[in-house]
């Protein structure tokens, strides 16, 4: 597993870190409420069809790094920059629509605000967008050198 990561060009790198921090972000805080340290629900205590959605995309991105790394050429029209920045737009804009559809209440208090964990999360998700777009800058640059 170590080889196959170190094998894979640093944006490539960027995305993988992105899609896994994630899921990982699922752990911590992502609502609560806001006196003190108080109750609070992770991302996997108000799991529904958003988060599902989400860790279907950033599974999917995981899937096309560890399958692009062993030497597998996608077909012609796609290109795995391409494919990872999308990845990466969409978890983003899930995660914003996380960010407006907040539990209704956590225990008995209705005022409910953001904590730290889903940042972590949209922030997960912009590095999978800008490993994706650095990676498809060096497509780019590599399809110009092999035609001069």
């Amino acid at each position: 597993m170590r080889e196959l990561f170190r094998s894979l060009p640093p944006p490539a790198r960027l995305a993988a870190i992105g899609a896994l921090v994630v899921p990982g972000s699922m752990l911590f805080p992502w609502y609560g409420i806001q006196f003190g340290p108080g109750l609070s629900e992770t991302g996997f205590d108000s799991f529904g069809l958003g988060q599902l959605a989400l860790l279907i995309t950033v599974a999917a991105a995981l899937y096309l790094i560890a399958r692009c790394a062993g030497e597998y050429e996608l077909p012609r029209p796609l290109h795995e920059g391409s494919l990872l920045a999308v990845a990466g737009a969409w978890s983003a804009v899930l995660v914003g629509y996380l960010m407006l559809d907040t539990p209704d209440s956590i225990s008995v208090y209705t005022d409910i605000h953001l904590r730290y964990g889903i940042f972590v999360a949209l922030g997960g998700s912009l590095a999978l967008l800008l490993g994706g777009l650095r990676l498809r800058r060096d497509e780019i640059v590599a399809e110009r050198r092999r035609r001069t």
